[in-house]
C-alpha cells in the first residue's frame, strides 16, 4: 500500500528533517529532529514558497468564528470531553471540536477541508506542537477562518488513528504523533505529516489552503486515489502457510537480525517489541536453538539493565532514542509494562532463572503502586515531561546522590548506577542503570561486590523519597480495556510463577471493573472510562486482551465466571468483526464517521487484535474440546497465512498461534482437593512451567461440579481416582495416562515441546 500511494505522491517536502519508520510492524516514533509532510498532489513547490510567507489575516467567511481570545476564556468544543488529552486542548485558541456528528456535518456544511490532529496526553511532542502552534492566536485565526478542526485522542479512538496513521506512513513513508492530516469533508487525506514548527505548519495550511480553494478537481482527485491505496488489503487466504515449520524457520532467521552487542534487533532506537519477543521465546521452547536462545537471554537482560528500565521505582519506559537501551523516552505506559512483566515471568520459568521473574515481580509493584486505581483496574500512562521537562524526574547527577547517602557511598552508588560527569542524559544529568559490572567496581573502590549490592537496595528508600520531592510526571488515569486485559494475563501469571496473593487479588478487581464499568446496556464492551463513565465503542483488541485475560484469570483460580465471559467475548468479536476474506477487522460495523473499516493483523508496541483473537479461541478449544472451535481456528489460521507470509515477525501473534496449533496444544486437567498437598504438587508443575501450549482446569478429587461439566464437557470422566490427586494430560480429547507423579506429569507436558 504505501508503495503504491508514494508512487501516486507528486511530490514531497522535507520540512523538518525526518520521522521514524514503521519497520516490520514496529511502532512509529516522532524524533525531535525530524519531520516530514506529504501532498497527494503537486503542491511542493506552493509549501516551499509558503515556508517563508507570512500569516495574512484570513478573508471573511460566510461563519464568523469567535476571537482566540474568546474561545481561550470561554474553551472550545473540546470543553465537555473527558480524555485527559481532550481537555489539554479545550482552552487552545484553536476551535478544536472532538471527532464526532458535529465537527462532521459542519465540514459538509460549510465545505471546508479537516484539519486532523492526532495524540495522546504523555506525548511529548505533542506537548511542544501545542506550545509553538496551537497556543499561538494568529495561528488560531487563520485555522478558525478556513479549516474544521479536529482533535483525536488516539487512545480513546484507535480506530481513527489506525486509519490515518496508514495515510500518514503511505504518503510520507514515516509516521508518528502528533499527527496532522488535512482532509476533504468526506474525511479523505491529501496532506499528511507529523510534527512541525510554527513556521512551517503554516507554510503547509496555507499551500492546502489555496489548492483547495484554486484546484478542488486535483484535491478531489489525489484524495481517491489515497483512499484507493489505504482501502487495499492483503489476499485472502486458504493454505496452511507451511505450519510450525514454516514460522520456525521465520524464528531461526529472525537471529540474523539481532543486535549481538546491545540485545534486541539492530538499530539506532531500541523498542521492547514484546510481542516479537514472546514468539521468539515459544520458538525456542518448542525447537531450541542456540543462537536464538542468547538472543533472548542478551535482549532481557539488557533490558533489565538498560535505563529503559527505572532502576529505582521498578517499570519501563517506551523505548530509548538510542541502540544501547540506556536513554529512554520517559513515558511510561500501562500496555508496555504489563506484556514485559508476563514475558519476563515466562522467560522466568523456561529458562529457569529468577532474576526474570524478579523483575516481572518488581514491574508488577510498579503498577500496584503507581498506576493502580481505586476500586480496581490501572491506569494509562506517565507523561514523558515533568514540569515541562523531559525526563526531569528521573535523572541524577553524582551530587545529588552524595547528598543523600554521603560521599563515600554517593560515590559508590554513582559507579554502580551508571551515574557520571558528563552525564549520559546531558551535559550533567545521567539515567540510572545497571550496566556496569558490579565486581570492577567493586576493585576499583576497594569494596566487595555483595557489599555494593547491599547498598543499593538499601539506599533505594532513600532515593525514592528524594524523588518524590520532584515535579512528578502527570497520570493519565483513562482506563482503557484492551490495556487492561494485558494487566489481568501479567497478574494471573504472576500469580501462578510466585503465589502473592496481591496479584490475584489484582488480576479479579480489574476482571470484574471491566465487566461492570465496561459494558453497555447491549452487552457490548466499551473502549475507555475516565472518571467512572465509560464510553466509545470496543475495537477488537479490546474484546480479544480481555479474552485472554479471562482465560489467564481462569487457569490462575478456576473461576468458572471467568471462562464463561472469556467466551462470550470471544463469540461477540468472531460476529462483530468478522472480515468475509477471514481474520478481523479492527472495528465493528456500522461507524458512518469512519473513512474505511481497518484492517491491522500487524504487532506493533501492542499486539494486533488478530494474532490475540486467535489465541483466545485456540484455548477455549483446548479448553472446551469442542470441535466445531478447533476447526474455527484452523480456518481462520487458513485465512490470515498470507498476512504472515507478507509481514513475517511483523505478525508475530499469528505465528505464534500457528506455533501453538501445530502443538501438541494439551488440556490439562488435576483433579484434587484444593488443600491436599499432593494436588498442590501437581499444581506446582503446571505453574513452574507456565507453558503457553496448554490449558490447566482444576476439578474436584471426586470429578467435576455439574456447573463445570456444562461449561466444559471434556472434564467429563476426569477424578482423582483412589488417589489424592490424579492429573490428565488431553490433546483434542485423546488423554495420555492418567498420572499422580508431578515428574511423570511435567514430561507429559514437555512432550513435543523443549523447554
Amino acid at each position: 500500500m504505501a508503495r503504491g500511494l508514494r508512487e501516486a505522491a507528486a511530490a514531497a517536502v522535507v520540512l523538518w528533517g525526518c520521522a521514524r519508520p514503521a519497520a516490520g510492524g514496529a511502532d512509529v516514533v516522532t524524533s525531535p529532529q525530524a519531520e516530514v509532510v506529504t501532498s497527494a498532489g503537486g503542491v511542493a513547490a506552493a509549501v516551499a514558497e509558503a515556508a517563508v510567507a507570512p500569516v495574512a489575516a484570513p478573508p471573511p467567511t460566510a461563519e464568523e468564528p469567535r476571537s482566540p481570545a474568546q474561545i481561550r476564556a470561554e474553551g472550545n468544543h473540546l470543553r465537555g470531553a473527558r480524555s485527559r488529552y481532550l481537555q489539554q486542548h479545550a482552552h487552545n485558541p484553536i476551535d478544536w471540536y472532538p471527532w464526532g456528528p458535529e465537527a462532521l456535518h459542519r465540514a459538509e456544511r460549510t465545505g471546508r477541508p479537516i484539519l486532523l490532529s492526532v495524540g495522546y496526553s504523555s506525548c511529548h511532542w505533542c506537548h511542544v506542537m501545542e506550545a509553538e502552534v496551537f497556543e499561538h492566536d494568529e495561528v488560531a485565526s487563520w485555522l478558525n477562518a478556513h479549516f474544521v478542526c479536529i482533535k483525536v485522542d488516539r487512545e480513546e479512538r484507535p480506530d481513527v488513528d489506525a486509519i490515518y496513521m496508514d495515510a500518514v506512513q503511505a504518503m510520507t513513508g514515516r509516521g508518528g504523533w502528533p499527527m496532522t492530516l488535512i482532509l476533504t469533508p468526506d474525511l479523505r487525506p491529501f496532506f499528511a505529516g507529523t510534527y512541525l514548527p510554527r513556521d512551517r505548519f503554516m507554510a503547509v495550511v496555507q499551500a492546502a489552503d489555496e489548492r483547495w480553494r484554486g484546484d478542488r478537481e486535483g484535491v478531489e482527485r489525489d484524495a481517491s486515489r489515497v483512499l484507493s491505496q489505504l482501502s487495499r488489503e492483503p489476499p485472502a487466504g486458504g493454505e496452511d502457510g507451511g505450519g510450525a515449520s514454516a514460522v520456525l524457520e521465520l524464528a531461526a532467521r529472525a537471529t540474523a537480525s539481532f543486535d549481538t552487542t546491545y540485545g534486541g534487533f539492530g538499530g539506532r532506537m531500541k523498542f521492547p517489541t514484546t510481542a516479537r519477543w514472546r514468539f521468539l521465546l515459544h520458538a525456542w521452547r518448542k525447537a531450541g536453538g542456540d543462537a536464538l536462545e542468547a538472543g533472548i537471554r542478551r535482549t532481557l537482560d539488557a533490558m533489565a539493565a538498560g535505563g529503559i528500565h527505572d532502576a529505582l521505582g521498578g517499570g519501563f519506559h517506551r523505548y530509548t532514542v538510542e541502540p544501547t537501551w540506556l536513554v529512554p523516552h520517559f513515558e511510561k505506559m500501562l500496555y508496555d509494562n504489563a506484556q514485559l512483566a508476563a514475558l519476563y515471568f515466562e522467560a522466568g520459568a523456561a529458562l529457569g532463572e529468577p532474576r526474570y521473574t524478579a523483575i516481572g515481580r518488581s514491574t508488577l509493584d510498579f503498577l500496584l503502586r503507581e498506576m493502580g486505581a481505586t476500586g480496581g483496574g490501572f491506569h494509562a500512562s506517565f507523561d514523558a515531561d515533568s514540569g515541562g521537562e523531559e525526563g526531569s524526574y528521573y535523572v541524577w547527577t553524582r551530587a545529588e546522590l552524595e547528598a543523600i547517602v554521603g560521599p563515600t557511598d554517593g560515590r559508590a552508588l554513582a559507579a554502580i548506577l551508571g551515574v557520571r560527569s558528563p552525564g549520559t542524559f546531558d551535559a550533567s544529568r545521567s539515567v540510572l542503570s545497571r550496566q556496569t559490572d558490579v565486581a570492577e567496581v567493586a576493585r576499583a573502590l576497594g569494596r566487595a561486590p555483595g557489599e555494593l549490592l547491599a547498598l543499593v537496595e538499601s539506599s533505594r528508600p532513600r532515593l525514592l523519597e528524594a524523588r518524590a520531592k520532584r515535579t512528578p510526571p502527570h497520570r493519565d488515569e483513562k482506563l482503557v480495556t484492551s490495556w487492561n486485559g494485558l494487566a489481568i494475563s501479567a497478574f494471573a501469571l504472576g500469580y501462578r510463577a510466585t503465589g502473592d496473593a496481591r496479584y490475584r487479588e489484582a488480576a479479579e478487581a480489574t476482571a470484574e471493573l471491566l465487566w461492570r464499568l465496561h459494558r453497555a446496556d447491549d452487552g457490548s464492551l466499551l473502549r475507555v472510562s475516565n472518571q467512572g463513565h465509560a464510553e466509545h465503542a470496543a475495537i477488537l483488541d479490546d474484546y480479544a486482551f480481555v479474552a485472554v485475560g479471562l482465560l489467564d484469570l481462569y487457569e490462575a483460580i478456576g473461576s468458572l465466571s471467568a471462562l464463561r465471559r472469556a467466551r462470550t467475548l470471544v463469540d461477540a468479536a468472531d460476529r462483530r468483526f468478522a472480515r468475509p476474506e477471514g481474520g478481523w477487522y479492527l472495528a465493528a460495523a456500522g461507524d458512518d464517521s469512519l473513512l474505511i473499516r481497518p484492517f491491522d493483523p500487524y504487532d506493533s508496541a501492542r499486539p494486533s487484535g488478530n494474532g490475540k483473537l486467535l489465541e483466545a479461541m485456540l484455548r477455549l478449544a483446548a479448553a472446551t474440546g469442542d470441535p466445531r472451535r478447533w476447526e474455527r481456528v484452523d480456518a481462520a489460521i487458513r485465512a490470515l497465512s498470507p498476512v504472515l507470509a507478507r509481514a513475517g515477525l511483523g505478525a508475530s501473534g499469528v505465528a505464534d498461534a500457528v506455533l501453538e496449533l501445530a502443538g501438541p496444544c494439551y488440556e490439562v486437567v488435576i483433579a484434587g482437593d484444593a488443600g491436599a498437598p499432593e494436588t498442590g504438587r501437581l499444581r506446582e508443575v503446571a505453574d513452574s512451567l507456565l507453558p503457553a501450549w496448554a490449558v490447566t482446569s482444576l476439578v474436584a478429587a471426586t470429578g467435576p461440579t455439574p456447573e463445570q461439566l456444562e461449561a466444559l464437557p471434556a472434564l467429563a470422566g476426569k477424578d482423582a481416582g483412589a488417589a489424592a490427586a490424579r492429573a490428565f494430560v488431553c490433546v483434542r480429547g485423546a488423554c495420555k495416562q492418567p498420572t499422580t507423579e508431578p515428574r511423570t506429569l511435567r514430561q507429559q507436558l514437555l512432550a513435543g515441546w523443549r523447554h
